[in-house]
């Protein structure tokens, strides 16, 4: 069946499924104070609904329909067309980045993107199937699940946090370099609340990106875009 083409507005229309990374582009979508329109979706404890594939096959969000029409996924690849059109003022991105400010950046959001959030998926996958087997066997599924976190995933997710802190050194407010919070931090934010929010990442171990975390969380635009959504809560495993 062919995906219908959305047809075109005068402003991006953000696809946005509650308790998901469409947080982080809703937020940003805020900070840039830009006219949008905002089509919610909420979630359960399956799968995302299914007609979040009547504007893309993949059924996933966030998705962003630009005024051409265009439907973009992934959070990275949103945020960088959210900044580079609309943040004429270059509050949120620097036009003039050098290659070596560019690599960092997109590092740090591969960093977020594959590797934390991958961990912290695995973490999640062996506690659903664990919590939702039958109770003859949910004992040794917990031990599976207990063993490859200590064993795996929990080091893996504690190394990416301890470079995510030495990535603050220096005295840096926020993963941009500069002055405001930029794409590294938008996304950023939604993985690292996805390891807080079931206790998978105790932020007091990490001082640096505990106190980039609050002032997330002190501003306006986060604020905002919390108010304007509609839930973000990401304790799934505290759900089964």
């Amino acid at each position: 069946m062919t995906t219908p083409t959305p047809a075109s507005t005068d402003k991006p229309n953000l696809i946005h499924l509650a308790n998901s990374s469409s947080q982080s582009a809703l937020w940003a979508l805020e900070e840039l104070s830009i006219p949008y329109t905002l089509t919610p979706f909420p979630r359960g404890l399956g799968q995302a609904p299914p007609e979040l594939k009547n504007t893309h096959p993949q059924g996933k969000s966030p998705q962003l329909i630009t005024p051409s029409g265009r439907v973009l996924t992934q959070l990275s690849a949103i945020l960088l067309y959210l900044l580079r059109t609309y943040d004429t003022e270059h509050k949120f991105h620097d036009p003039d980045q050098s290659v070596e400010d560019a690599t960092r950046e997109e590092y740090l959001v591969c960093l977020g993107v594959s590797d934390l959030g991958s961990k912290l998926g695995a973490k999640f996958m062996f506690a659903g199937v664990a919590a939702m087997a039958p109770w003859f066997v949910r004992p040794l599924l917990n031990k599976v699940k207990s063993t490859i976190g200590s064993m795996v995933l929990d080091p893996d997710v504690e190394a990416i946090m301890g470079v995510l802190e030495t990535e603050l050194e220096g005295g840096g407010e926020w993963y941009s370099g500069r002055g405001e919070p930029g794409r590294a931090d938008f996304v950023l934010k939604f993985f690292v609340d996805l390891g807080v929010a079931p206790g998978y990442v105790r932020l007091e171990r990490y001082a640096r990106v505990k106190a980039w975390w609050e002032r997330c969380e002190a501003r306006e635009g986060w604020k905002r875009a919390l108010e304007r959504g509609n839930g973000y809560d990401l304790d799934f495993p505290g759900k089964w």
